[in-house]
């Protein structure tokens, strides 16, 4: 299993357990109380070929780490040529390119009810709903040991979809939401 694949799937866990805990632990809302921007979410809109909120494909990676803070792992996958920064606690990946330390992607994932695409899509949705919204200009690849699928568009705008029939609450929804620079960006890994 890919270390890309592998977090998918991790992802996709966690979706589901925030989706059953998460309401249960929200706490109720105190009237009159201005809640602190968060740079990171700023206006949660993921934008296709841009940013995930305020995380930006343009940023230097340095400039990332401090906006989503110095609590991350590295992994370099020599195989894939990556190098994978991950936030799990803040449900981030940033995906480098080994060789010139470019930016690939920019994703979030797993508790992160904060984003959502231009078209209103967020994390959990069914695919058959972010294809309504985003249309049907993809390419698809299906890694069927991992149990998943990657979908992206060429403006620069990835989901990942579980596909698993036999987990049946989270088959076919979104668990990863990624933006990535404009035009054809396969896998590092081919299915």
């Amino acid at each position: 299993m890919s270390r890309d694949a592998g977090c998918l799937l991790f992802a996709g866990i966690m979706i589901l357990l925030a989706a059953i805990a998460l309401p249960a632990l929200a706490a109720p809302e105190e009237p009159g109380v201005t809640p602190t921007p968060n740079p990171v979410v700023a206006d949660g809109r993921i934008v296709a070929g841009e940013r995930v909120g305020g995380v930006r494909l343009a940023m230097p990676l340095d400039r990332i780490t401090a906006l989503l803070g110095r609590n991350y792992k590295v992994e370099e996958f020599s195989a894939e040529k990556i190098i994978l920064y991950e936030w799990r606690s803040q449900g981030f990946w940033v995906s480098l390119d080994a060789g010139t330390r470019a930016i690939r992607v920019i994703s979030v994932f797993g508790p992160n009810f904060a984003f959502r695409t231009d078209m209103g899509i967020t994390l959990l949705d069914p695919w058959d709903k972010a294809e309504a919204a985003h249309g049907k200009g993809y390419r698809r690849w299906e890694f069927r040991q991992e149990k998943t699928v990657l979908i992206r568009y060429p403006t620069g705008l990835q989901f990942g979809v579980v596909n698993d029939p036999g987990q049946r609450l989270i088959h076919g929804r979104i668990f990863q939401i990624g933006v990535f620079p404009p035009g054809d960006l396969p896998p590092a890994r081919q299915p």
